[in-house]
Protein backbone atom coordinates (compact mmCIF):
# COMPACT_ATOMS: atom_id res chain seq x y z
CA UNK A 1 0.00 0.00 0.00
CA UNK A 2 1.33 4.02 -0.98
CA UNK A 3 0.98 6.31 2.36
CA UNK A 4 -1.47 8.51 1.71
CA UNK A 5 0.20 11.63 -0.39
CA UNK A 6 -1.34 14.57 2.00
CA UNK A 7 1.09 17.47 1.57
CA UNK A 8 2.36 17.45 4.99
CA UNK A 9 3.47 13.93 5.27
CA UNK A 10 5.43 14.34 1.59
CA UNK A 11 8.82 13.61 1.88
CA UNK A 12 9.70 16.13 -0.88
CA UNK A 13 13.42 17.07 0.32
CA UNK A 14 16.96 16.17 -0.48
CA UNK A 15 17.48 12.84 1.48
CA UNK A 16 20.07 13.76 4.32
CA UNK A 17 19.68 11.25 7.21
CA UNK A 18 19.94 12.83 10.89
CA UNK A 19 21.63 10.09 11.87
CA UNK A 20 24.61 10.48 9.32
CA UNK A 21 27.64 11.95 11.50
CA UNK A 22 28.32 15.56 10.91
CA UNK A 23 32.16 14.65 10.87
CA UNK A 24 34.18 13.81 8.20
CA UNK A 25 36.10 11.32 10.04
CA UNK A 26 35.54 8.13 7.38
CA UNK A 27 36.64 10.24 4.68
CA UNK A 28 39.79 11.79 6.17
CA UNK A 29 41.29 8.69 7.30
CA UNK A 30 40.94 6.86 4.12
CA UNK A 31 42.20 9.76 1.46
CA UNK A 32 45.32 8.81 1.50
CA UNK A 33 44.12 5.90 -0.55
CA UNK A 34 41.55 7.99 -2.32
CA UNK A 35 39.11 6.36 -0.71
CA UNK A 36 36.76 8.80 -0.95
CA UNK A 37 34.60 11.21 -2.98
CA UNK A 38 33.88 15.12 -3.86
CA UNK A 39 30.75 17.00 -3.31
CA UNK A 40 29.39 15.72 -6.18
CA UNK A 41 29.16 12.60 -4.79
CA UNK A 42 29.22 13.23 -1.12
CA UNK A 43 24.84 13.04 -1.51
CA UNK A 44 25.02 9.77 -3.10
CA UNK A 45 27.06 8.14 -0.35
CA UNK A 46 24.74 10.24 1.81
CA UNK A 47 21.60 8.46 0.36
CA UNK A 48 23.24 4.66 0.45
CA UNK A 49 23.77 5.29 4.32
CA UNK A 50 20.45 6.01 4.82
CA UNK A 51 18.95 3.21 2.57
CA UNK A 52 21.47 0.72 4.41
CA UNK A 53 20.39 2.06 8.10
CA UNK A 54 17.36 4.07 8.11
CA UNK A 55 14.84 2.39 5.74
CA UNK A 56 13.50 -0.88 5.96
CA UNK A 57 12.30 -3.38 3.04
CA UNK A 58 9.12 -2.28 3.76
CA UNK A 59 9.71 1.09 2.62
CA UNK A 60 10.50 2.33 -0.94
CA UNK A 61 11.68 5.59 -1.96
CA UNK A 62 10.71 7.31 -5.05
CA UNK A 63 13.90 9.76 -6.20
CA UNK A 64 15.29 10.93 -8.88
CA UNK A 65 18.20 8.47 -10.14
CA UNK A 66 20.13 11.51 -11.99
CA UNK A 67 19.77 13.86 -8.39
CA UNK A 68 19.76 10.37 -6.14
CA UNK A 69 18.75 12.72 -3.14
CA UNK A 70 15.64 14.10 -4.72
CA UNK A 71 13.07 12.00 -2.80
CA UNK A 72 9.70 12.16 -4.13
CA UNK A 73 7.88 9.85 -1.90
CA UNK A 74 8.13 6.74 0.57
CA UNK A 75 5.81 4.33 -0.78
CA UNK A 76 5.04 1.70 2.24
CA UNK A 77 5.02 -2.09 1.34
CA UNK A 78 3.00 -4.66 3.40
CA UNK A 79 4.10 -7.73 4.15
CA UNK A 80 1.76 -9.43 1.43
CA UNK A 81 2.66 -6.50 -1.12
CA UNK A 82 6.28 -7.71 -0.64
CA UNK A 83 5.70 -11.14 -1.85
CA UNK A 84 3.32 -10.35 -4.37
CA UNK A 85 5.21 -9.13 -7.45
CA UNK A 86 2.56 -8.06 -9.13
CA UNK A 87 0.93 -6.20 -6.82
CA UNK A 88 4.02 -4.37 -5.85
CA UNK A 89 4.84 -3.51 -9.37
CA UNK A 90 1.50 -1.87 -9.65
CA UNK A 91 2.15 0.06 -6.35
CA UNK A 92 5.39 1.52 -7.57
CA UNK A 93 3.52 2.04 -11.34
CA UNK A 94 1.33 4.46 -9.68
CA UNK A 95 3.50 6.49 -7.65
CA UNK A 96 5.86 6.60 -10.78
CA UNK A 97 2.45 8.08 -12.92
CA UNK A 98 1.47 10.37 -10.27
CA UNK A 99 5.07 12.28 -9.52
CA UNK A 100 5.40 12.25 -13.58
CA UNK A 101 2.21 14.04 -14.36
CA UNK A 102 3.37 16.01 -11.23
CA UNK A 103 6.24 17.02 -12.89
CA UNK A 104 4.99 18.04 -15.87
CA UNK A 105 2.33 20.19 -14.03
CA UNK A 106 5.45 22.23 -12.56
CA UNK A 107 7.30 22.01 -15.92
CA UNK A 108 4.32 24.23 -17.33
CA UNK A 109 3.75 26.77 -14.52
CA UNK A 110 7.53 26.87 -13.48
CA UNK A 111 7.22 30.87 -14.42
CA UNK A 112 4.02 31.14 -12.67
CA UNK A 113 4.35 29.24 -9.17
CA UNK A 114 1.99 31.32 -7.72
CA UNK A 115 -0.79 29.02 -10.03
CA UNK A 116 1.30 26.11 -8.69
CA UNK A 117 -0.99 23.71 -5.77
CA UNK A 118 1.02 22.99 -2.66
CA UNK A 119 2.12 19.83 -3.69
CA UNK A 120 3.89 21.54 -6.92
CA UNK A 121 5.69 24.56 -4.97
CA UNK A 122 7.20 21.58 -2.97
CA UNK A 123 8.13 19.92 -6.04
CA UNK A 124 9.79 22.98 -7.60
CA UNK A 125 11.18 23.99 -4.58
CA UNK A 126 12.89 20.73 -4.27
CA UNK A 127 14.88 21.57 -7.87
CA UNK A 128 15.67 24.84 -6.62
CA UNK A 129 19.52 23.76 -7.09
CA UNK A 130 19.16 21.84 -10.06
CA UNK A 131 20.56 24.13 -12.79
CA UNK A 132 20.00 22.46 -16.00
CA UNK A 133 17.27 23.64 -18.94
CA UNK A 134 14.13 21.72 -18.92
CA UNK A 135 14.67 20.06 -15.49
CA UNK A 136 11.48 19.09 -14.59
CA UNK A 137 10.78 17.94 -18.16
CA UNK A 138 13.77 15.84 -18.25
CA UNK A 139 12.78 14.36 -14.64
CA UNK A 140 9.68 12.60 -16.03
CA UNK A 141 11.80 9.76 -18.31
CA UNK A 142 11.26 6.90 -16.97
CA UNK A 143 14.95 6.09 -15.74
CA UNK A 144 14.61 9.13 -13.68
CA UNK A 145 11.66 8.16 -11.93
CA UNK A 146 12.64 4.79 -9.30
CA UNK A 147 12.15 2.67 -6.58
CA UNK A 148 14.55 2.58 -4.08
CA UNK A 149 13.88 -0.55 -1.11
CA UNK A 150 15.40 0.23 2.31
CA UNK A 151 17.61 -2.80 3.00
CA UNK A 152 18.53 -2.33 7.00
CA UNK A 153 16.83 -5.51 7.85
CA UNK A 154 19.66 -7.23 4.83
CA UNK A 155 22.39 -4.61 6.31
CA UNK A 156 22.00 -5.90 9.64
CA UNK A 157 22.01 -9.15 8.98
CA UNK A 158 25.28 -9.14 7.00
CA UNK A 159 27.02 -7.14 9.77
CA UNK A 160 26.21 -9.97 11.95
CA UNK A 161 27.02 -12.55 9.49
CA UNK A 162 30.61 -10.34 8.52
CA UNK A 163 31.99 -11.54 11.66
CA UNK A 164 32.41 -15.13 10.42
CA UNK A 165 34.81 -13.83 8.01
CA UNK A 166 35.90 -10.64 7.87
CA UNK A 167 39.59 -11.50 9.67
CA UNK A 168 40.32 -14.38 7.83
CA UNK A 169 39.08 -12.14 4.46
CA UNK A 170 41.24 -9.22 6.23
CA UNK A 171 44.29 -11.79 6.43
CA UNK A 172 43.79 -12.68 2.64
CA UNK A 173 44.18 -8.62 1.49
CA UNK A 174 46.88 -7.97 3.57
CA UNK A 175 48.95 -10.86 2.18
CA UNK A 176 48.15 -9.30 -1.72
CA UNK A 177 48.94 -5.37 -0.27
CA UNK A 178 45.48 -4.28 -0.98
CA UNK A 179 43.37 -1.77 1.71
CA UNK A 180 41.43 -4.18 3.71
CA UNK A 181 38.40 -1.66 3.51
CA UNK A 182 37.75 -3.65 0.12
CA UNK A 183 36.62 -6.54 2.48
CA UNK A 184 33.25 -4.57 3.12
CA UNK A 185 32.20 -4.74 -0.30
CA UNK A 186 30.13 -7.86 0.09
CA UNK A 187 27.58 -5.37 2.49
CA UNK A 188 27.18 -4.17 -1.30
CA UNK A 189 27.01 -7.39 -2.98
CA UNK A 190 25.22 -10.00 -1.21
CA UNK A 191 24.71 -8.80 2.66
CA UNK A 192 27.60 -11.56 3.37
CA UNK A 193 25.28 -14.50 2.42
CA UNK A 194 26.97 -17.37 1.25
CA UNK A 195 24.31 -18.59 -0.45
CA UNK A 196 23.33 -15.36 -3.34
CA UNK A 197 22.37 -15.62 -6.37
CA UNK A 198 21.30 -13.26 -8.25
CA UNK A 199 18.51 -13.31 -11.63
CA UNK A 200 21.72 -13.08 -14.05
CA UNK A 201 23.53 -16.13 -12.36
CA UNK A 202 26.09 -13.94 -10.11
CA UNK A 203 26.74 -16.10 -7.05
CA UNK A 204 28.24 -16.05 -3.40
CA UNK A 205 29.48 -13.26 -1.10
CA UNK A 206 31.46 -11.78 -4.28
CA UNK A 207 28.29 -12.46 -6.59
CA UNK A 208 31.50 -13.28 -9.08
CA UNK A 209 29.35 -14.34 -12.51
CA UNK A 210 30.14 -17.80 -13.75
CA UNK A 211 32.84 -16.79 -16.41
CA UNK A 212 34.14 -14.18 -14.34
CA UNK A 213 34.60 -17.04 -11.63
CA UNK A 214 36.24 -19.14 -13.89
CA UNK A 215 39.50 -16.99 -14.59
CA UNK A 216 39.91 -17.47 -10.89
CA UNK A 217 38.12 -20.48 -9.46
CA UNK A 218 36.52 -23.62 -10.01
CA UNK A 219 33.28 -24.01 -10.95
CA UNK A 220 31.44 -27.28 -11.75
CA UNK A 221 29.02 -29.36 -10.94
CA UNK A 222 30.76 -31.13 -7.69
CA UNK A 223 32.60 -27.51 -6.72
CA UNK A 224 31.45 -23.82 -7.37
CA UNK A 225 33.65 -21.78 -5.45
CA UNK A 226 32.38 -18.42 -5.79
CA UNK A 227 30.11 -19.74 -2.97
CA UNK A 228 33.20 -20.65 -1.01
CA UNK A 229 33.82 -17.20 0.84
CA UNK A 230 37.20 -17.72 1.78
CA UNK A 231 38.12 -19.35 -2.18
CA UNK A 232 35.93 -16.10 -3.29
CA UNK A 233 37.68 -13.70 -1.62
CA UNK A 234 41.06 -14.83 -2.51
CA UNK A 235 40.18 -14.50 -6.23
CA UNK A 236 38.19 -11.12 -5.21
CA UNK A 237 41.13 -9.93 -4.03
CA UNK A 238 43.27 -10.99 -7.01
CA UNK A 239 40.71 -8.89 -9.79
CA UNK A 240 40.44 -5.92 -7.63
CA UNK A 241 44.29 -6.15 -7.39
CA UNK A 242 44.10 -6.23 -11.29
CA UNK A 243 41.91 -3.66 -11.91
CA UNK A 244 43.92 -0.93 -9.46
CA UNK A 245 47.39 -1.78 -11.82
CA UNK A 246 45.13 -0.84 -15.12
CA UNK A 247 43.04 1.61 -13.35
CA UNK A 248 45.48 3.34 -10.70
CA UNK A 249 42.60 4.86 -8.91
CA UNK A 250 40.74 2.63 -5.93
CA UNK A 251 37.25 4.88 -7.01
CA UNK A 252 37.84 3.20 -10.60
CA UNK A 253 39.02 -0.02 -9.77
CA UNK A 254 35.99 -0.65 -7.06
CA UNK A 255 33.61 0.50 -9.87
CA UNK A 256 35.28 -1.89 -12.36
CA UNK A 257 34.25 -4.71 -10.27
CA UNK A 258 30.85 -3.75 -11.23
CA UNK A 259 31.03 -2.02 -14.80
CA UNK A 260 34.36 -4.27 -16.28
CA UNK A 261 38.10 -3.10 -16.15
CA UNK A 262 37.81 -2.79 -19.83
CA UNK A 263 34.55 -0.55 -19.56
CA UNK A 264 36.68 1.52 -17.07
CA UNK A 265 39.34 1.75 -18.95
CA UNK A 266 37.44 2.78 -22.06
CA UNK A 267 35.39 5.31 -19.85
CA UNK A 268 38.31 7.18 -18.47
CA UNK A 269 39.71 7.39 -22.10
CA UNK A 270 36.90 9.01 -23.62
CA UNK A 271 36.62 11.16 -20.71
CA UNK A 272 40.02 12.14 -20.40
CA UNK A 273 39.79 11.93 -16.15
CA UNK A 274 40.56 9.36 -13.96
CA UNK A 275 38.55 11.16 -11.33
CA UNK A 276 35.55 8.81 -10.77
CA UNK A 277 33.51 11.57 -9.93
CA UNK A 278 34.18 13.42 -14.11
CA UNK A 279 33.30 9.80 -14.94
CA UNK A 280 29.98 9.85 -13.57
CA UNK A 281 29.14 12.91 -15.01
CA UNK A 282 30.31 13.03 -18.46
CA UNK A 283 30.16 9.38 -19.00
CA UNK A 284 27.38 8.53 -21.59
CA UNK A 285 27.37 4.97 -22.44
CA UNK A 286 24.12 1.85 -22.18
CA UNK A 287 26.27 0.03 -19.96
CA UNK A 288 27.19 2.16 -17.62
CA UNK A 289 23.79 2.79 -15.44
CA UNK A 290 22.70 4.08 -11.99
CA UNK A 291 24.05 0.20 -10.77
CA UNK A 292 27.69 1.45 -11.66
CA UNK A 293 27.85 4.83 -11.22
CA UNK A 294 27.00 4.36 -7.62
CA UNK A 295 28.91 1.17 -6.65
CA UNK A 296 31.71 3.10 -5.05
CA UNK A 297 29.36 5.08 -3.07
CA UNK A 298 27.56 2.19 -1.64
CA UNK A 299 30.81 0.31 -0.92
CA UNK A 300 31.36 3.94 1.49
CA UNK A 301 28.37 4.22 3.00
CA UNK A 302 28.87 0.13 3.76
CA UNK A 303 31.38 1.35 5.38
CA UNK A 304 30.13 4.25 6.89
CA UNK A 305 27.35 2.02 8.48
CA UNK A 306 29.43 -0.92 9.59
CA UNK A 307 32.16 1.94 10.99
CA UNK A 308 29.50 3.53 13.30
CA UNK A 309 26.97 0.78 13.59
CA UNK A 310 26.56 0.86 17.76
CA UNK A 311 24.74 4.69 16.33
CA UNK A 312 22.71 3.39 13.88
CA UNK A 313 21.78 0.01 15.22
CA UNK A 314 22.63 -0.12 18.55
CA UNK A 315 25.10 -2.71 20.20
CA UNK A 316 25.03 -5.37 17.79
CA UNK A 317 26.78 -8.97 18.59
CA UNK A 318 28.84 -10.49 15.64
CA UNK A 319 28.93 -14.00 15.43
CA UNK A 320 31.95 -15.88 16.20
CA UNK A 321 34.99 -16.08 13.30
CA UNK A 322 35.13 -19.52 11.72
CA UNK A 323 37.59 -21.92 13.15
CA UNK A 324 38.56 -25.16 11.25
CA UNK A 325 41.14 -27.59 10.06
CA UNK A 326 41.66 -28.52 6.75
CA UNK A 327 42.78 -32.03 5.40
CA UNK A 328 42.92 -32.79 2.00
CA UNK A 329 41.05 -35.69 0.63
CA UNK A 330 42.70 -38.20 -1.51
CA UNK A 331 40.15 -40.13 -3.08
CA UNK A 332 36.48 -39.48 -4.71
CA UNK A 333 33.95 -40.07 -2.15
CA UNK A 334 30.44 -40.03 -1.58
CA UNK A 335 29.91 -37.08 1.39
CA UNK A 336 27.14 -39.32 3.34
CA UNK A 337 29.69 -41.84 3.28
CA UNK A 338 32.52 -40.17 5.08
CA UNK A 339 29.70 -38.27 7.52
CA UNK A 340 28.15 -42.03 8.25
CA UNK A 341 31.56 -43.66 8.92
CA UNK A 342 33.91 -40.51 10.45
CA UNK A 343 31.03 -39.34 12.66
CA UNK A 344 30.97 -36.05 10.76
CA UNK A 345 28.29 -33.49 11.76
CA UNK A 346 26.98 -32.58 8.41
CA UNK A 347 25.42 -29.16 9.25
CA UNK A 348 28.92 -27.98 10.83
CA UNK A 349 30.57 -29.89 7.04
CA UNK A 350 27.67 -27.33 5.13
CA UNK A 351 28.64 -24.35 6.70
CA UNK A 352 32.07 -24.54 6.41
CA UNK A 353 32.51 -26.21 2.70
CA UNK A 354 30.01 -23.69 1.29
CA UNK A 355 31.61 -24.08 -2.11
CA UNK A 356 30.69 -27.71 -2.52
CA UNK A 357 27.63 -28.25 -4.48
CA UNK A 358 23.97 -29.87 -3.31
CA UNK A 359 24.81 -32.34 -5.63
CA UNK A 360 27.42 -33.25 -3.67
CA UNK A 361 25.60 -33.76 -0.29
CA UNK A 362 22.81 -34.99 -1.96
CA UNK A 363 25.27 -38.43 -3.23
CA UNK A 364 24.73 -37.12 -6.74
CA UNK A 365 28.38 -35.99 -7.16
CA UNK A 366 30.91 -37.36 -5.23
CA UNK A 367 33.51 -35.22 -2.70
CA UNK A 368 36.77 -34.41 -5.45
CA UNK A 369 40.21 -36.08 -4.82
CA UNK A 370 42.21 -33.11 -3.94
CA UNK A 371 39.35 -30.85 -2.33
CA UNK A 372 40.36 -29.62 1.12
CA UNK A 373 37.81 -30.36 3.48
CA UNK A 374 37.08 -27.99 6.23
CA UNK A 375 36.00 -29.73 9.44
CA UNK A 376 35.19 -27.77 12.79
CA UNK A 377 38.11 -26.90 14.93
CA UNK A 378 37.94 -28.67 18.53
CA UNK A 379 40.70 -26.79 20.08
CA UNK A 380 42.70 -29.47 19.58
CA UNK A 381 46.58 -28.82 17.19
CA UNK A 382 45.13 -28.65 13.57
CA UNK A 383 47.63 -30.99 12.53
CA UNK A 384 47.07 -33.87 14.82
CA UNK A 385 43.18 -33.26 14.63
CA UNK A 386 43.71 -34.10 10.59
CA UNK A 387 46.01 -36.76 11.44
CA UNK A 388 42.88 -38.06 13.56
CA UNK A 389 40.91 -37.52 10.59
CA UNK A 390 42.89 -39.26 8.60
CA UNK A 391 43.20 -42.14 10.44
CA UNK A 392 39.64 -42.83 10.31
CA UNK A 393 39.45 -41.87 6.96
CA UNK A 394 42.16 -44.66 6.08
CA UNK A 395 39.42 -47.42 7.58
CA UNK A 396 36.62 -46.70 5.20
CA UNK A 397 36.42 -49.99 3.05
CA UNK A 398 38.13 -49.22 -0.28
CA UNK A 399 34.89 -49.87 -2.11
CA UNK A 400 33.96 -46.71 -1.18
CA UNK A 401 36.91 -44.66 -2.92
CA UNK A 402 37.50 -43.87 -6.21
CA UNK A 403 39.44 -42.67 -9.08
CA UNK A 404 37.47 -40.53 -10.35
CA UNK A 405 34.04 -38.75 -10.48
CA UNK A 406 30.65 -40.96 -11.26
CA UNK A 407 28.03 -39.78 -13.53
CA UNK A 408 24.49 -40.50 -13.03
CA UNK A 409 23.55 -42.15 -9.89
CA UNK A 410 25.88 -44.10 -9.21
CA UNK A 411 24.77 -47.36 -8.56
CA UNK A 412 27.41 -49.98 -8.01
CA UNK A 413 28.92 -47.60 -5.08
CA UNK A 414 25.20 -47.40 -3.66
CA UNK A 415 24.88 -51.28 -3.79
CA UNK A 416 28.23 -51.75 -2.29
CA UNK A 417 26.99 -49.68 0.58
CA UNK A 418 24.16 -51.38 1.10
CA UNK A 419 25.48 -54.77 0.71
CA UNK A 420 28.36 -54.07 3.00
CA UNK A 421 25.85 -52.28 5.55
CA UNK A 422 23.63 -55.29 5.87
CA UNK A 423 26.87 -57.87 6.80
Amino acid sequence: MVVAADASALPLERANPSALPHDRELLEILRPLRFSVDARLKKNMEFWVSIYTQYGMHQGLIHDSKYIDLVYEIVELSPADLHRSPQKSKIVKEAKKKWKRLLLSVHRKQNQPESMTEEERKLFLLFKDVNEPNKFLNATHRKRLRLQQGQRESYLAGLKNSGRYLPLMEEIFRKEGLPVELTRLPFVESSFNVRASSKVGASGIWQFMRATGKSFLKINDAVDERNDPIRATEAAAKFLKMNYESLRQWPLAVTAYNHGRKGMMRAVRLVGSEELEDVVADYRSRSFGFASANFFCELLAAIEAEKHSERYFGKIERLPPLKFFEVKIPDYVDMRDLVEFLKLDINAVKELNAGLTDWVFSGVRLVPAGYRLRLPDDGSPKDAAARVFLAGYAEIPNIFKLRAQIRGNKPRVRQANASLKKE
